[in-house]
C-alpha cells in the first residue's frame, strides 16, 4: 500500500524476484511527500553532526548505485557552503566533516568517484566560483559534491518497472477496508476516478503508506489501536529565478542554525527546505507563509542577489513521516528507517529517499521470510532503471509530433503524454504536469501548458468536454491558493 518511492521500489524488488504483486497508490504515484522533496540523493553530510555514520555511509553507498542505474534521473552535483565571520558552523569543524564525508565515500562505482573531491577557497575564490554571494564578512568556502535528482519521474520509472517485471500497479486506488481472515488478508479497493469497487486477497501487507502509515496500521489492527509510530514534520520549497546562480549551496539558518539549499535548476532555483511539527492531514498540507518568508529571508543572507526583490513562482509543501524519536527538535529527529512486523503486515516508518533501494530489499527479503516462499536473489542494485524509456517516447514521435514550449527548459511533448498515459500509468492532467515533467518549476508554465497537455490526454483517454474542463479546474484552484499563500508571504 502506497505508491510513494518506498512502495514502488518494494513492488519493483519483489515483482523482478518472482513474486506476484499488487500495489493500491489512493492518488498518484509519488503524488505525496515523494515528489515534495529537496530533490537530493545524498548522504546527508548533516547527520555526521549526529553521530549517524551508518546512515551516511549507507546512503552514500546508495547514492553511488542511483548515479550507475539510474542517470537519467540522477546526476552529481557540486556543493558550495560559504562561511561568514560570526554566523554559522566553524569552517575547521566544516572541513573535517567533508573529509569524513569522503572518506565514507570510498568504494562505489566509477560515477560515483569524483564526487569524492573537496576543496577550501578563499574569498576571492568564492565569489569567482558563485559571483552572487554576499561578501562582507566572508571567511570564505568550503566545496564537495552530491547528486541531484528528478524525485517523481524517478518514482514513476520505477512503478514503471515494477509494472513490466509484473507487479499490479494500481493508481487512484484506495484501500477502504482491510481484514485479516484465517491468516489471508482481505482488501476492499474503491477506484476513486471509475468509482468502482474490487477486492483483493494476500498473505503479506507491506505499509508504505508514508504519513498515513499509521492510519493503514490502525484500520488493520485488530483487537485495538496500535500507538502511533510516525512523526509528521513539513518540508516546505519555493523556486525563484535563477538569476545566474551557478552551483548547488549548503546554508545555514541564522535564526536558527539550520541547514538548508539553494540549488539550481536550470534558469530556476530550488529553495528548501524548512523542518516543522505539523498534524495537519497529509492530503491538506499547505505551505504556509511564514515558511515561504523564512526561506527567502534566510537566503539573503548568503545570496543576497538572488532573493532580492524576487517573488517566487512555486511555493510546495510536503509531511515527511519520520519515525518517532527522542529529538526535541525536528531536525534532531533520527532519519533512520524501522520496519515494524505486525505478524504479516509490514510497515515502513522513516527513511530517506536516498535509500530506498536497500530499504526495500530488507522488507522483501522479510516479504519471502513470512511467505515461507524461496525468492529470487535482489537484482535492483545492478538493474538499470527505465533503460528503454528514452527510446520509446522517441518510437512515439513518429506520429505524436506536437510539443509546446512553455518557458526556455520547460516544454512537453504530445509523445511524452501518450508514453506518460500508455505506460506510466498517468490518469489527470495533474499527474503529467506535476510528476512527470519538469514544468512543475514553474506556476506560468504550468497553467500554460494545462491547455495542450488536457487535448493529448483526451486524445489518448477519451475524455469528455467537462472531464476535460475538470481536469482543468483541478490544476489551476491549488496554484490560486498557492499564489495567494506566496502573496500573503510578500506582504
Amino acid at each position: 500500500m502506497g505508491g510513494g518511492i518506498h512502495g514502488v521500489a518494494v513492488a519493483r524488488d519483489a515483482a523482478l524476484r518472482g513474486l506476484y504483486v499488487l500495489l493500491a497508490e489512493a492518488g498518484d504515484l509519488a503524488s505525496g511527500t515523494s515528489s515534495r522533496t529537496s530533490k537530493l540523493v545524498h548522504g546527508g553530510i548533516r547527520y555526521l553532526e549526529n553521530g549517524q555514520f551508518s546512515l551516511v555511509r549507507e546512503s552514500l553507498r546508495e547514492r553511488a548505485i542511483l548515479l550507475e542505474t539510474a542517470p537519467r534521473f540522477v546526476r552529481p552535483i557540486p556543493f558550495l557552503i560559504p562561511h561568514y565571520r560570526g554566523s554559522g558552523r566553524s569552517p575547521f569543524i566544516v572541513e573535517v566533516g567533508i573529509r569524513l564525508y569522503a572518506t565514507l565515500a570510498r568504494g562505489g562505482s566509477a560515477a560515483a568517484r569524483p564526487l569524492r573531491e573537496h576543496h577550501h577557497l578563499t574569498p576571492d575564490e568564492a565569489i569567482a566560483r558563485e559571483p552572487g554571494l554576499d561578501p562582507k564578512d566572508l571567511l570564505g568556502a568550503s566545496t564537495y559534491w552530491d547528486a541531484q535528482m528528478e524525485d517523481a519521474r524517478l518514482c514513476v520509472a520505477i512503478a514503471t518497472d515494477a509494472a513490466r517485471a509484473g507487479a499490479d500497479i494500481r493508481t487512484y486506488t484506495r484501500v477502504t477496508k482491510l481484514s485479516n481472515v484465517d491468516g489471508t488478508w482481505r482488501a476492499r479497493l474503491r477506484d476513486q476516478i471509475e468509482e468502482s469497487v474490487s477486492e483483493a486477497t494476500a498473505r503479506v501487507v507491506v505499509n508504505a503508506a508514508g504519513p498515513w502509515a499509521d492510519e493503514v496500521r490502525g484500520m488493520a489492527a485488530e483487537p485495538g489501536p496500535l500507538p502511533p509510530a510516525v512523526r509528521t514534520t513539513r518540508g516546505t520549497h519555493v523556486v525563484v529565478p535563477a538569476r545566474g546562480l551557478r552551483q548547488a549551496h549548503l546554508l545555514s539558518a541564522r535564526r536558527d542554525g539550520r541547514v538548508f539549499f539553494a540549488v539550481p535548476w536550470g534558469e530556476h532555483a530550488l529553495l528548501g527546505t524548512t523542518d516543522v511539527d505539523d498534524a495537519t492531514a497529509p492530503e491538506r498540507i499547505a505551505p504556509p507563509a511564514e515558511d515561504i518568508r523564512y526561506l527567502l529571508e534566510e537566503t539573503r543572507h548568503a545570496l543576497p542577489e538572488l532573493v532580492e526583490g524576487v517573488r517566487p513562482v512555486r511555493a510546495f509543501a510536503g509531511l515527511r513521516s519520520l519515525l518517532r524519536g527522542k529529538g526535541v527538535v525536528p531536525w534532531a529527529n533520527p532519519r533512520e528507517h524501522r520496519i515494524l512486523a505486525d505478524g504479516t503486515l509490514i510497515t515502513l516508518v522513516g527513511g530517506k529517499y536516498t535509500t530506498h533501494r536497500s530499504l526495500a530489499e530488507r522488507v522483501t527479503d522479510l516479504v519471502a521470510e513470512r511467505l515461507e516462499k524461496r525468492a529470487g536473489p535482489c537484482r535492483t542494485a545492478t538493474t538499470p532503471v527505465a533503460p528503454d524509456r528514452e527510446r520509446s517516447v522517441e518510437e512515439l514521435r513518429s506520429t505524436r509530433r506536437e510539443r509546446f514550449t512553455a518557458q526556455p527548459g520547460l516544454s512537453v511533448g504530445e509523445a511524452d503524454v501518450a508514453f506518460a498515459v500508455r505506460e506510466e500509468k498517468a490518469r489527470r492532467l495533474e499527474d503529467v504536469l506535476l510528476r512527470r515533467t519538469r514544468l512543475w518549476l514553474d506556476a506560468r508554465a504550468i497553467r500554460a501548458a494545462a491547455e495542450p497537455v488536457a487535448r493529448w490526454m483526451t486524445a489518448e483517454l477519451e475524455w469528455s468536454e467537462s472531464r476535460r474542463q475538470e481536469e482543468i479546474r483541478r490544476v489551476v484552484e491549488p496554484l490560486e491558493d498557492e499564489e495567494r499563500r506566496i502573496e500573503e508571504a510578500m506582504r
